[in-house]
């Protein structure tokens, strides 16, 4: 029956079969009336006549010719009307409406049918009701790398019996075994092809063979409405045995991958002018209050969801086990998972949004579709499995911005949006579109918020848009008059106003009295905080090295820096095998192509400028300032993540002869305080010196929790060894702060000062009293 017909196959075979309606022959065209098989088309009452009296010579014998020639044509006119007839009763006469005669400018018009459908039944599209024949429209560039794209992909029907034969099963009974679906079009043409390329020797039974597996009839395995289709052996009585699996040709299966792509490029092309058409029917001058008709958002749907379903069965026919790599390659090629997220998903998201109160129902159906879509994928298409975490965070933050009446519901998928962009992030640390992601989820945290800002930004891949993005909690901030800056501010908002003045340049006394503010808190703030701060302090810092960067400027002197740095170690180590970084991650910063490049005789001009810089500056004296509050926190384990986060960096800029200099101005003196304390700690001093920051031997040597923190940006390449996150922690357990954590980052704090006093510049380690002290007191601050 046409109502269990799945509408997206009827929509793709429509369109697929509607080349072939061209040929199609005139309205005077008759067949013959006396013809078992209907198929032989006469143009003119002449050729049917004719016709008749050579095959249907027994009918028209006893007749005169003038006769039997009337009898002819008037058999031929009355099997004509009839025909007419059956075709004007079944075309169109559901109520579900042609989605090529849907107006895409006229909106609020009732659906062709002048039915509505009951309000349970708006978000289900029936299946098998839309027939429809749009325009054909080709990309040829595409169609081209295909070769010649398959106009028609029709479905043949299984030659072997299905596993379940209704007319054999009372109607009473339940099948007890669940009816499988139909297989795609490539597996049916594989399975009849190898089923009709065994030759007879392949058939024929060996005589050694006597315990061959073999189909059973036993009456005793039978159950009502199956047919025997299982495989048993005689050996092991009562195990089924799996079926045969057979293989499928590259032949076929490149055969399949035109097919399945000819008929997505068409539904792909209409999704394309519908959402065209019905944004620019938004913007237009017409009344914002008209409703579209549930029927007319039902076929939009539909419409939609064939094109998903034409991309899976794309993707698992160009990503089967058997393609080559050539027809894997096909998807990336032509970029068909951006492909399938912009005009599947992304461009009809926006219009249901813009839609808002009124499409709400419906877009909560269609996001729930799309999101079982991409689970589907993320599970049977690995090969891109990055783009389906991204896609499943982006659905999951689109369900979490209409929520609006549930707090609890809103908070839900925001905490499922923001667990598969953290997974994104894991596999790709360096990439800072997805912090940006972040840190839109982390409202309303303005701290957390401009945290995972600064991190876009100064990522080894930043995210420009970051800039505009960041400016939505900054604006806010400095919208205050100067004369609102005070003690009684909280600490947060001191901080965000300081960088905010930095990131719009505005004058340093409104900096001055927002660090004030900000630095004359900070002591109180840790104490009353505690064990918050460790995260906290992480966040502090990473936003402070931002400034530095200028807050991912594209001519950020400090970035073009590290950028020739990287490339001169890249080159040292192309050139030798015993390179001192060879233990260290190499950076992907010279695949950023958009980034400027300095000589390294353009360098001291640059550093001249850079020491000069307002933001620059600023910033460096803000990040200092900081890190000597904090480690005149002596004792203090809270504090120990801050200090950790700006060591590194520090350990950074001495290893960069470029940079170097800047590390003169660090708080030397506290710091040296403060590592003599923590020395003190421990039992055994001299089993930590000398030794690498990372020891690569000790099984409990795990990243620690502002590790993840930390990582991708362009400063800390440097920092970790390659291997370093292979063991890693599950993202539940990254934040303990267990007994373990707080002494590897003692060791690791240690190792970091160690590795400070070997460029006997700053500061200085005595292996006989174990006590660090600084070189040269008249550089410290």
């Amino acid at each position: 029956m046409t109502s269990n017909v799945d509408l997206p196959s009827r929509w793709v075979t429509a369109l697929r079969t509607q080349a072939k309606t061209a040929d199609a022959p005139s309205a005077d065209a008759l067949s013959c009336p006396y013809c078992e098989h209907s198929g032989r088309i006469f143009q003119t009452v002449d050729q049917l006549y004719s016709h008749a009296k050579v095959e249907h010579a027994s009918l028209l014998d006893t007749m005169d010719p003038e006769t039997a020639r009337a009898q002819v044509q008037d058999a031929a006119l009355r099997m004509k009307g009839l025909t007419d007839q059956s075709s004007d009763a079944t075309a169109g006469g559901g109520s579900t409406p042609d989605i090529t005669a849907l107006s895409l400018e006229a909106r609020g018009r009732l659906s062709p049918s002048g039915r509505k459908r009951p309000a349970d039944s708006d978000l289900h599209v029936r299946r098998g009701k839309a027939p429809v024949h749009p325009e054909i429209y080709d990309e040829e560039e595409y169609a081209r790398e295909l070769r010649r794209p398959v106009p028609e992909r029709t479905r043949p029907k299984p030659s072997n019996p299905r596993l379940y034969d209704p007319k054999q099963h009372p109607k009473s009974a339940k099948s007890p075994y669940r009816t499988p679906e139909v297989a795609s079009e490539w597996s049916v043409e594989a399975n009849r092809s190898q089923t009709q390329s065994r030759t007879p020797q392949s058939t024929t039974r060996s005589p050694t063979t006597q315990h061959r597996p073999t189909i059973s009839s036993t009456p005793h395995r039978s159950q009502p409405g199956l047919i025997e289709l299982q495989r048993y052996d005689s050996r092991y009585p009562g195990l089924l045995l799996q079926p045969d699996s057979r293989p499928i040709s590259q032949e076929q299966l490149a055969s399949e991958v035109k097919s399945i792509y000819a008929g997505l490029t068409m539904v792909e092309t209409k999704c394309i002018h519908v959402d065209r058409a019905q944004a620019a029917a938004l913007q237009d001058g017409s009344d914002p209050t008209s409703r579209l008709a549930s029927d007319h958002w039902q076929a939009l749907i539909a419409l939609h969801r064939t094109l998903l379903h034409e991309h899976h069965d794309f993707f698992l026919a160009s990503q089967h086990p058997s393609a080559s790599p050539a027809l894997r390659r096909l998807a990336a090629k032509y970029s068909m998972p951006a492909r399938m997220w912009k005009h599947g998903i992304h461009s009809f998201l926006e219009l249901l949004r813009r839609r808002l109160p009124e499409s709400i129902d419906y877009m909560l159906a269609f996001i729930y579709l799309a999101y079982q879509m991409m689970a589907l994928l993320y599970e049977t298409v690995p090969a891109f499995e990055d783009t389906w975490i991204e896609c499943l965070g982006d659905l999951g933050r689109y369900r979490m911005a209409i929520e609006d009446e549930n707090p609890r519901d809103r908070e839900t998928w925001a905490g499922v949006a923001r667990s598969w962009y953290s997974k994104a992030a894991d596999k790709n640390p360096s990439v800072g579109r997805l912090y940006h992601h972040l840190a839109i989820l982390a409202r309303p945290n303005a701290l957390r918020q401009l945290y995972y800002y600064a991190r876009s930004l100064t990522c080894v891949k930043p995210f420009p848009s970051a800039r505009e993005s960041i400016l939505t909690l900054l604006d806010p901030m400095l919208s205050r008059p100067a004369e609102s800056y005070s003690h009684d501010l909280p600490i947060d908002t001191s901080f965000i106003q300081a960088h905010g003045i930095l990131f719009g340049k505005h004058s340093a006394e409104r900096f001055e009295d927002a660090r004030f503010a900000f630095q004359s808190q900070l002591d109180n703030h840790i104490g009353r905080v505690t064990a918050k701060w460790k995260e906290q302090g992480v966040y502090i810092a990473v936003t402070n090295l931002a400034g530095l960067f200028n807050y991912g400027s594209d001519d950020s002197i400090l970035r073009q820096i590290l950028i020739l740095h990287d490339r001169q170690l890249t080159r040292s180590a192309n050139s030798s095998s015993h390179s001192d970084e060879g233990s260290r991650s190499p950076s992907p910063v010279e695949d950023d192509k958009s980034s400027q490049t300095l000589s390294e005789s353009e360098v001291p001009a640059q550093i001249e400028i850079l020491s000069s810089d307002f933001i620059f500056s600023r910033a460096y004296l803000l990040t200092m300032t900081t890190l000597t509050l904090v480690l005149r926190r002596i004792g203090d384990k809270n504090v120990l993540p801050h200090v950790h986060v700006l060591l590194a960096f520090i350990s950074t800029f001495a290893s960069i002869k470029y940079v170097a200099h800047f590390n003169d101005h660090a708080p030397w003196t506290e710091l040296v305080s403060f590592l003599n304390t923590l020395l003190k700690s421990e039992q055994r001093p001299e089993r930590i010196f000398p030794g690498p920051v990372f020891p690569a031997d000790r099984a409990d040597s795990l990243p620690l929790p502002e590790d993840y923190l930390i990582r991708g940006q362009i400063w800390s390449q440097w920092y970790f060894p390659e291997e370093w996150f292979k063991r890693e922690h599950d993202e539940e357990d990254r934040s303990l702060e267990l007994a373990s954590t707080v002494k590897l980052r003692t060791e690791r704090v240690l190792h970091l000062g160690f590795e400070l006093a070997t460029f006997d510049r700053w500061i200085s380690y005595d292996e006989q009293t174990h006590t660090f002290s600084v070189t040269n007191l008249s550089d410290s601050c």
